[in-house]
């Protein structure tokens, strides 16, 4: 019994720490879907805050942290941004191989005033995340619905935008973003 709670306790904690440089791939799969979220989101503003920047390093670390997580993109101009990071790695970088239903992403930008509505599925009895992340202007207010258009989350502009739920059963939600800013939002949204 003894010996049982002991693998549970390292369990657990090698559950809570988060991958870094160099770790297998496959710890990185273990991640809760809460912390995996949040590190797509934060590593793709990284991303795009270094090729902005021309900074080569900040760069590679950010594609080699998407590739590890297993994000994938949902647009063809998110695909064409993440192959040109991924393209940043250097030749000699070990392959990683990600998680096959990773987290998925999209850039999106909103001008002041403006409002938008994304549609995404979330199986049921499965934490589901949703995390927002901005690389430049003000912080977006989010609110997720239910097919029933009960509202299962809602974030407001003052912090961090990201919601956590557990839906009852495999279902269509509506994501309605809007930017109440003086200014042009750009950000990341990643589904988990």
């Amino acid at each position: 019994m003894i010996r049982f709670q002991y693998l549970a306790v390292l369990a657990l904690v090698a559950g809570c720490a988060g991958p870094v440089a160099g770790e297998p791939a496959v710890l990185a799969q273990a991640l809760a879907p809460a912390d995996r979220a949040e590190r797509v989101a934060d590593a793709l503003v990284m991303a795009e805050r270094a090729e902005r920047a021309q900074d080569a390093a900040a760069l590679a670390q950010a594609a080699a942290r998407l590739e590890r997580l297993g994000a994938r993109p949902e647009t063809a101009a998110d695909e064409a941004a993440l192959g040109r990071w991924l393209a940043s790695l250097p030749a000699d970088a070990q392959p990683m191989r990600g998680r096959a239903l990773g987290p998925a992403y999209r850039s999106a930008a909103l001008e002041p005033g403006a409002t938008t509505q994304l549609n995404q599925t979330f199986l049921g009895g499965r934490s589901a995340q949703i995390v927002l992340r901005v690389s430049r202007g003000p912080i977006p207010k989010l609110v997720v619905r239910d097919q029933s258009a009960r509202q299962v989350c809602k974030s407001g502009a003052d912090g961090p935008v990201k919601c956590r739920w557990v839906p009852l059963y495999t279902q269509r939600h509506s994501i309605e973003i809007a930017n109440t800013g003086p200014k042009v939002s750009e950000f990341y949204i990643v589904f988990d």
